[in-house]
């Protein structure tokens, strides 16, 4: 009975779920603009946009050349711009859409992978189903896979690439090239979908070697025939990004990886591992940001996370086979991703996304060990245990999702700077900010100036330090974003406050907004700064003047060169 309970409620949760994440199709504005779509998830469909109406890949009016993206997302979100003709508002309707599929597939890639991953411990066929539900639901997964950006596709590009490198491994040597070629085109466009794929394509065919070396025993020479071939197709995929990037930007890293590395410090992000993954362990337990740094919070998911793994792999290993090695290769491209993360870059507000490819492993390892423990502690009575839990962790998902539709419980940071802009500011006018991917979406004239999408701001800060000798320098009229950004007054670089003036600070509304002074010098320009194409007035502006906006909870001080945005 509770399976049959539990097998209910997944087919109406997963319709809720894809429900759910078109609900702002219906709804409108502003639900369309303001929900899902995150800070960095409209830098990705400015330059999609720009690129749909023959800009190309570019920032600022189609002025500033930018690689600040994963390619893969920001070419097929450029199909709604296409198809409307670059229309700001109904393009997001095919936005949410083309996420929305992407999930439901990876729904069902992750039901594939768990299958695989469980069929030998436990052949029922509720449980992967369950393990795909979980993912699915989960509200951080959720929120994560809907923000305008690749996490979504980047999770089912990973979970269809293990699955095809276990087909490969179970088809050992009947396996023929064409069965190894996919596994390696799939490999390159993982890599597209976001470039630390090179992790997992590594870990794979590093696994993939000692599978051929010792299991099937084909020798060195017979290994390398098997793997060159598709590791070469795989680079050929990749190539056309990895030759842009280097001779256009001068790195194969885009320059959003070296924005957000700028000013880090080795292991500040380690802490934050066991947290991030736990609740994805737990996708229905969420952990508030307030408590995630708490020593006793990351000692107890630390302790969690490490026996919940120990105990999946022990059992996976003993068991062997094929699956086995796949799950070799996405361990390791785990311990590679939160080496990565955890000890070498900044941005911790992001630790979330950038671990959420692992997000179907960790569930399908708890899947896993509750099967286990409800076989040793309730074997007569195992599958109604199993079902009860599910069916619990299901509904504590449901219920968060309902949460986030409460008002002011998941409130968009950053239109307060964006409604002040469009009604403040002249069309015609340059606005420069640290954050600037909702901004310059809804306003085209717009500078970054963290230099995630703009290579010159980025190499004045790896120079100088800071950006206010950029800003002074070009032709930025009014600068706008979180009420930190009035810290720049009292800075003593490139005479900066003799030629800007804080016309508004605004702690309640979380906003701040400077301006060029009307008898400041004319700014002398690099070459690669954008012109505007008319030098209009600036209007008055009276100081306190703010939308109507409540300033988000934990709202971080802006400093020159550096920010924090919320987790997304």
């Amino acid at each position: 009975m509770s399976e049959k309970i539990l097998s209910r409620l997944i087919v109406l949760l997963v319709l809720a779920a894809t429900v759910y994440r078109l609900f702002p199709i219906v709804l409108g504005q502003p639900w369309l603009s303001e929900f899902f779509i995150t800070e960095d998830g409209y830098l990705m469909l400015t330059i999609a946009r720009n690129m749909a109406i023959g800009l190309g890949m570019t920032v600022s009016e189609g002025t500033i050349p930018t690689n600040g993206v994963q390619p893969m997302a920001t070419f097929l979100f450029a199909v709604p711009y296409w198809l409307t003709g670059g229309d700001k508002v109904t393009s997001l309707i095919g936005v949410i859409a083309i996420s929305a599929a992407i999930a439901l597939a990876a729904f069902f890639a992750v039901r594939a992978l768990a299958r695989d991953m469980l069929r030998d411990q436990d052949d029922n066929p509720l449980w992967p189903w369950l393990a795909a539900a979980l993912w699915f639901t989960g509200p951080l997964l959720l929120l994560h896979t809907m923000n305008g950006l690749e996490t979504g596709l980047y999770t089912l590009m990973a979970v269809l690439t293990f699955l095809r490198f276990h087909a490969v491994l179970e088809k050992g040597s009947s396996a023929v090239p064409m069965d190894r070629l996919v596994l390696g085109f799939l490999c390159g466009l993982t890599f597209l979908s976001r470039n630390d794929g090179a992790f997992l394509v590594t870990a794979l065919f590093f696994v993939w070697m000692l599978h051929g070396l010792f299991v099937t025993r084909a020798g060195v020479l017979g290994v390398a025939m098997q793997l060159i071939p598709p590791g070469i197709l795989s680079l050929v995929v990749a190539a056309p990004w990895l030759i842009n990037n280097k001779i256009n930007f001068g790195s194969f890293v885009p320059i959003s990886g070296s924005a957000q590395a700028f000013g880090s410090e080795f292991g500040q992000n380690a802490a934050l591992v066991p947290v991030k993954l736990f609740e994805y362990i737990f996708p229905m337990l969420p952990i508030p940001a307030s408590v995630e740094t708490w020593p006793s919070v990351i000692a107890v998911t630390a302790v969690v996370v490490a026996v919940i793994l120990a105990v999946f792999l022990l059992g996976v290993f003993l068991r062997g086979g094929p699956v086995s090695f796949v799950v070799a290769a996405y361990v390791i491209y785990g311990l590679m991703l939160c080496g990565y993360y955890g000890l070498f870059f900044g941005a911790p507000h992001f630790m979330s996304r950038y671990l959420a490819p692992l997000a179907p492993l960790m569930i399908v390892a708890a899947v896993s060990v509750l099967v286990t423990l409800t076989r040793i502690f309730e074997a007569r009575r195992g599958a109604a245990v199993m079902a009860g839990a599910g069916v619990l962790g299901l509904a504590l998902s449901a219920a968060l999702l309902v949460r986030l539709l409460l008002p002011g419980v998941h409130v968009h940071e950053h239109f307060q700077v964006v409604r002040y802009v469009q009604q403040n500011v002249p069309e015609e006018a340059w606005v420069g900010a640290p954050q600037t991917g909702t901004l310059e979406y809804w306003h085209d004239r717009t500078i970054n100036l963290d230099g995630k999408v703009n290579p010159d701001a980025l190499n004045t800060l790896l120079t100088e330090g800071h950006i206010l000798n950029y800003v002074v320098a070009s032709e930025i009229t009014y600068l706008a974003d979180w009420v930190g950004l009035a810290g720049w007054m009292q800075r003593p670089e490139a005479n900066f406050a003799q030629l800007f003036e804080l016309v508004v600070e605004d702690p309640a509304a979380n906003l701040a907004v400077l301006r060029r002074r009307a008898d400041a010098p004319p700014p002398q320009a690099p070459e690669s700064a954008p012109q505007p194409e008319s030098g209009a007035a600036a209007p008055a502006v009276e100081t306190g003047a703010a939308p109507e906006a409540e300033a988000p909870a934990g709202a971080e001080d802006i400093a020159p060169g550096d920010y924090v945005p919320p987790d997304n």
